[in-house]
């Protein structure tokens, strides 16, 4: 058979997948659809496909869109954030999987898994993941993808494992700013991450590094965060000595001043009221709900 005639042919077979598909939903039940889609792996399709991988790729891609929304229908509940963990889609990793194996490249297909695997599977999410940044080694975006993941599982941890995780997305952020054409707020979360999971000298290093740079953004970037680091420790220390104070009268002091010597021995800086002050200049206050010191809520510096 010539070759002209045999990709004819392969054409219109994949062509027809659409509609047959469509004829198959309206007859069987769907979870034996789902079961039997299962047995086509991705290297299946992709000997099945006889070199038109990118073709069979748009079409995994249209049904694996397909398949997300018609659950999210099914379900009955509001189209909203988070909503899709609580539905089972047991063929989105598989589908996904597919896509990818048939074109290493499909850069929707890995930020798609991306937005919805890390809530229902983190491992898998990564794995995917992962796997687009080794066959696209200079998109940064999935680099970016992989620290947001561990950025969020670090924000519902707590102690070493929250820092693992902030480490982790440290790691991935530093990895993906060296990457040609990313965004210079990539090396500012590295950063970020580093301050957040403990590692402040660290961070401290980065950002002082940063206020040499050519770009406005990036300097001014770092010097906010460095800012914000001095802030972090300067509560820490205002919080020792309220926790002291706090101890030793079993009740919290009824306002800061009354703790100015102890502030100024400590060379934190201190207004005209003998209140110390941020690096803006703003006043720390008291929340007595806690005893702990606060930022101004009109304070420019970051939380």
């Amino acid at each position: 058979m010539k070759p002209a005639k045999l990709i004819s042919i392969i054409i219109i077979g994949l062509a027809f997948l659409y509609p047959l598909q469509r004829r198959i939903d309206r007859t069987n039940p769907r979870e034996a659809i789902d079961e039997e889609m299962l047995y086509l792996s991705g290297s299946t399709v992709k000997k099945m496909s006889l070199g038109l991988e990118s073709l069979a790729a748009d079409i995994y891609w249209i049904r694996t869109v397909q398949y997300f929304g018609r659950k999210l229908l099914d379900s009955g509940r509001p189209i909203s954030s988070g909503v899709s963990k609580e539905i089972r889609m047991d063929l989105l990793a598989p589908l996904l999987d597919t896509i990818v194996t048939l074109d290493s490249h499909y850069i929707s297909a890995y930020r798609f898994g991306a937005m919805f695997f890390p809530e229902r599977d983190m491992p898998a999410a990564i794995a995917l993941l992962e796997k687009g940044v080794r066959e696209n080694p200079n998109e940064w975006r999935l680099y970016q993808d992989i620290a947001y993941i561990y950025w969020q599982a670090g924000n519902n941890e707590t102690g070493e494992k929250r820092a693992d995780y902030y480490a982790k997305a440290a790691e991935w952020y530093g990895k993906g700013s060296e990457v040609p054409g990313a965004m210079w707020w990539m090396r500012d979360l590295a950063g970020y991450m580093k301050l957040q999971g403990g590692s402040r000298e660290a961070a401290r290093a980065i950002y002082s590094s940063y206020l040499t740079s050519d770009d406005e953004n990036v300097r001014s970037q770092a010097l906010s965060r460095l800012k914000q680091m001095r802030s972090l420790e300067e509560r820490e220390a205002i919080d020792a000595v309220l926790a002291r104070y706090r101890e030793q009268t079993g009740a919290c002091p009824s306002d800061l001043r009354l703790l100015a010597p102890k502030f100024r021995a400590m060379n934190l800086t201190l207004n005209d009221e003998m209140i110390p002050v941020d690096p803006e200049g703003f006043r720390y206050y008291l929340d007595q709900s806690d005893c702990r010191s606060k930022l101004a809520i009109e304070s420019p510096i970051p939380r």
